[in-house]
């Protein structure tokens, strides 16, 4: 009796680990995830066509006022300043060069090569903006007043040099003399310092 329990619990034994499988019925899982990604479709799908949002965001949007004057001077005129903005800081570099070399009596060559690079730039500003507004800005024709001292004093500078080789200071009918010359580097120097302040303070 023993040998047939035995038995009998080694074939239960065999068909369990041989994976005979499960006879049963599986629940419907697709009917559950059909469910799912049709809730997920509708939560992310927009309530508005692309039209309607298009609409919607115009009707939402303030028009340009262009009646307002703030706005047309501030907004549209500050626009149009730049690029005249940026080409007055090239020459503000150029000023300052000017101003060293001024203050520390540097050599004529220095100070004649500084005065020629000033001048080409304030005359391209001249023939860039002379036919739009900024022609009637403060700073604009401060520029082309100190292009015109700055060519006269490094003239008379040069001048003065090779005069002196034919004159002396003393001779009566000699302008090219040291107190001349001085006088007209310190009205340079200044003109150069209100010129650098009112370009620096654009409004």
């Amino acid at each position: 009796m023993n040998k047939l329990f035995i038995a009998s619990v080694l074939i239960i034994a065999v068909i369990i680990t041989t994976g005979s499988g499960y006879m049963g019925t599986l629940p419907d899982v697709e009917a559950e995830f059909t469910y799912m990604r049709k809730e997920k479709s509708e939560k992310a799908a927009s309530p508005y066509s692309v039209e309607e949002l298009d609409k919607e965001n115009e009707q939402k949007l303030k028009p340009i006022p262009r009646d307002d004057e703030n706005y047309v001077d501030i907004i549209i005129k500050r626009d149009k300043t730049s690029e005249y903005t940026n080409d007055l800081n090239l020459v503000i570099k150029i000023l300052e060069k000017l101003r060293r070399c001024l203050n520390t009596n540097q050599d004529i060559q220095m100070f004649n090569a500084i005065v020629s690079n000033l001048i080409d730039h304030i005359e391209y500003i001249r023939n860039e903006y002379k036919d739009k507004p900024e022609s009637n800005y403060l700073s604009y024709n401060k520029l082309l007043s100190l292009s015109q001292q700055a060519r006269e004093t490094a003239n008379f500078r040069t001048e003065g040099l090779a005069v002196i080789k034919y004159k002396p200071y003393t001779s009566p009918d000699n302008i090219y003399t040291k107190e001349n010359l001085d006088e007209k580097l310190e009205n340079l120097l200044n003109n150069v310092n209100d010129t650098i302040f009112i370009l620096k303070n654009l409004e």
